[in-house]
């Protein structure tokens, strides 16, 4: 083998390793993400809009690289059918963990609703707002704490260590409360 052939040979080998590498670097995301998402003893719900943006990441670092786009935009396609709008749950969680806390939320939709639908937000010819959806989640955040801070702000303190079953009590018949008034919701919209 001559001297050039050998070049050209060591130089497909190395566009070859580029190729699979950056394919690696792709799904390394998908795999965190569904390792992260796939505990069922741990809440992940906090952990969910990490890990969406660091797919909108990769989505929008890998878009145009030539073997990676071929199976990237089906990923895509797929992952945006379930998560075009970030369901508020997830929002909540995210600020309820301590790490993130509400003044980051705003910081990440628009990174993750940029990255994925470019300047103009759009999906199934429906505009995104990346500040209304913000607005909406914290909103419902603050709803929230109003309604546990009218419920709790003149109960009793809670119990001593020593007297665990007067706490699962409480924890209990706030979570039966909150079942008795969506029955009585659901209720209500049989009737109307």
């Amino acid at each position: 083998m001559s001297e050039e052939q050998l070049q050209q040979e060591l130089a497909r080998h190395n566009n070859r390793f580029l190729q699979q590498q950056q394919i690696c670097n792709v799904l390394i995301y998908f795999f965190n993400a569904t390792e992260t998402f796939s505990h069922v003893y741990k809440p992940t719900a906090n952990q969910f809009i990490p890990q969406a943006v660091n797919l909108a990441d990769a989505f929008k670092e890998f878009q145009n690289v030539v073997f990676v786009h071929y199976f990237c935009d089906s990923m895509k396609e797929k992952f945006l059918k379930y998560y075009a709008h970030i369901p508020h749950i997830y929002g909540i969680a995210f600020i309820l963990d301590p790490r993130y806390r509400l003044a980051n939320l705003e910081d990440c939709f628009n990174f993750y609703y940029l990255a994925f639908f470019g300047e103009f937000p759009m999906y199934d010819d429906n505009p995104i707002d990346p500040k209304t959806e913000y607005n909406e989640v914290s909103t419902l955040f603050y709803a929230l704490f109003n309604e546990f801070r009218a419920q709790y702000s003149n109960a009793p303190p809670p119990p001593s260590r020593t007297s665990s079953s007067k706490g699962k009590s409480i924890f209990k018949s706030a979570f039966g409360n909150l079942m008795k008034k969506q029955k009585q919701l659901t209720s209500l919209n049989k009737v109307h």
